[in-house]
């Protein structure tokens, strides 16, 4: 799994990203979250709920 934050502070609310892909075996997976952010401790939220959700659909 290799992936990428951002977070753009130019915006009211912020705008925070986690984008990146995940190889299982011969396949290739990419993903994309997009999340407000409304204080600075959210931040840390968008590895764990793209981790959370990748889970759920049974990739991690």
């Amino acid at each position: 799994m290799r992936g990428k934050t951002g977070w753009g502070w130019d915006f009211t609310p912020q705008v925070g990203w986690y984008v990146g892909y995940l190889e299982r075996g011969d396949r290739v997976y990419f993903f994309a979250l997009s999340m407000d952010i409304n204080k600075p401790e959210d931040a840390k939220a968008r590895i764990a709920i793209t981790k959370n959700i990748l889970r759920s659909v049974g990739l991690l």
